[in-house]
């Protein structure tokens, strides 16, 4: 791997009366080079310890692969990118203050039509507490500004993604063919709109301040790389600008010191955050886009559909009349199932909060992190993995005679008298109960909420006398630190704060799905702490 990367820069300062500037130009360039090589080597060791690759064979025998198309060199990736910014800067009394800034960027993942872009950001913002002082009259409110901006910017893509070129073929007689990958030669940059306004206040001398945001984002154009379109393309996989989404939120930040004595003192902070989001366009031809990563179990995953959440889980579910009763088949008395992916649940939270707190006495100081979520749904797939094998408890029961809550799917279903289902079944003698007529819905736990300790942390700082003899430690303490400690929720399965797959999961993540996990581990940890 070898990159290039430089920025230049040239600031200007000036001052005018009451008004005080600043204006800055630069630019920057990055190359990226990646060179890939193969290794063959023989004489295979006996410890596979660390897995097996070229580091377990002979280093005697070892050969590096080179690519016979390219004369023997390595293969290779190459990206540029290139831009030219500037931004200025202007204040008045430092009372009001104005920035604009604009940045013009040329990269070479995107054909030339829609290689050049620019993106311009502006905010402004107000001291009203200064500029109209008898706001502070009482001593308290002391502080309260103002502010709002708004910035567009843009994503890229992978090197090569508007390029669909031929892989040499050694099946078949050889030649060169497309591989299983499409790449987009009218790919264009991923668009982001921000608008933001929000507020800080400061009361009783900056013991309460008080910060509100709210926010409003706008993306266009969204790449979607290795996106399963039809294969009448002649390709699986594709990258494409696939539509738009909005998230829109509100998120407030409390800081207090409630007590500040010489011996005793506490400080805590409060973090609340509410987001909406929702899929605003997808092309005509993808009724459904879903992220791959997560459909890992069942029928369920994270898909998104037009005028739905971007968190959306789109899965299989229970055929239902127009009231939202289930349809009970007249024959069986068993649940009708719809296995369109549909949205049945949006894993996205009503909101949440963290909330932090340092309480000090004298030498020992406890800090801890309560985190708080309300709502949002998880597809428990490990209930389901285990219904389907009738290990879980909701078959423990299965001999028992049981009346599906729903209506009869004969014709009145949607009539103001539906039929109600009155057939008595026995799962043990209908298996198709517990496996092909429990969709994936039934497994949707929704509104789930939790309540965890996530970190506790007690510590005591010696008091410089008790060390002044160790003359080479300028400090030193001690601590003990807890982590998951305490949950408290309504969620069945093992933990509510799961995902289906890795931090990478591209989109909005892989989180509520819950397959294969295992509850976060409870933690606690002792330490000593040595200043020199």
């Amino acid at each position: 791997y070898k990159g290039y990367n430089h920025t230049i820069t040239a600031t200007a300062r000036k001052t005018i009366g009451a008004f005080n500037g600043r204006a800055m130009v630069g630019t920057m360039w990055q190359d990226y080079r990646t060179e890939m090589y193969a290794v063959s080597g023989s004489g295979l060791k006996g410890n596979y310890k660390n897995g097996m690759d070229s580091n377990n064979t002979n280093p005697a025998t070892r050969i590096r692969l080179n690519n016979a198309i390219r004369n023997g060199g390595p293969n290779y990736v190459l990206s540029r990118q290139v831009a030219f910014f500037g931004e200025f800067a202007l204040n008045y009394k430092n009372l009001a203050f104005l920035t604009y800034s604009h940045r013009f960027e040329e990269s070479s993942i995107f054909p030339k039509q829609f290689r050049s872009y620019n993106y311009p950001a502006g905010s402004v913002s107000f001291i009203m507490s200064d500029i109209l002082p008898f706001i502070k009259k009482g001593n308290v409110l002391n502080y309260f500004k103002l502010r709002g901006s708004l910035a567009q910017t843009a994503r890229s893509s992978s090197p090569y993604a508007n390029q669909s070129v031929f892989n040499f073929v050694t099946s078949s007689g050889g030649g060169f063919a497309y591989g299983f990958s499409n790449n987009n030669f009218f790919l264009e940059p991923e668009i982001q709109k921000t608008y933001e306004v929000g507020a800080e206040f400061k009361f009783l001398n900056s013991k309460i301040n008080l910060d509100v945001t709210y926010y409003n984002t706008l993306n266009e154009k969204q790449i979607a790389e290795n996106f399963r379109a039809s294969y009448g393309t002649g390709f699986v996989l594709n990258t494409l600008n696939v539509g738009s989404t909005r998230n829109t939120g509100i998120e407030v930040a409390i800081d207090a010191t409630p007590i500040q004595k010489k011996d005793f003192g506490w400080t805590t902070r409060v973090n609340f955050n509410r987001m909406r989001n929702k899929v605003l366009s997808l092309p005509a031809n993808v009724p459904e886009f879903y992220i791959s990563d997560t459909w890992v179990f069942g029928n369920a995953r994270g898909g998104l559909i037009t005028g739905g959440p971007s968190t959306s889980i789109t899965a299989a579910g229970y055929q239902r009349n127009s009231a939202g009763q289930i349809l009970i088949e007249p024959t069986t008395g068993l649940p009708l199932v719809d296995a369109a992916f549909k949205v049945r649940g949006d894993r996205n939270p009503d909101f949440t909060i963290g909330w932090n707190n340092n309480l000090r006495y004298k030498n020992f100081s406890l800090s801890f992190l309560w985190d708080i979520k309300v709502g949002g749904d998880v597809f428990n797939a490990n209930e389901m993995f285990l219904t389907i094998r009738g290990k879980s408890l909701r078959t423990e029961n299965r001999k028992q005679t049981i009346v599906v809550d729903g209506v009869l799917n004969d014709g009145l279903q949607n009539s103001a008298t539906p039929t109600k289902n009155t057939i008595a079944i026995t799962p043990y003698n209908l298996q198709a109960y517990y496996t092909t007529r429990m969709p994936e819905e039934e497994f949707i736990e929704k509104d789930v909420n939790w309540v965890r300790l996530r970190d506790i942390t007690l510590s005591y700082v010696f008091p410089a006398k008790a060390i002044r003899k160790l003359s080479f430690l300028k400090g030193l303490s001690l601590f003990a630190t807890g982590n998951d400690l305490i949950l408290i929720t309504n969620y069945t399965g093992a933990d509510p704060a799961t995902s289906a797959n890795t931090s990478a999961t591209r989109g909005v993540g892989g989180f509520g799905f819950d397959y294969g996990n295992i509850a976060t581990p409870i933690s606690v940890n002792f330490g000593l702490r040595a200043a020199f």
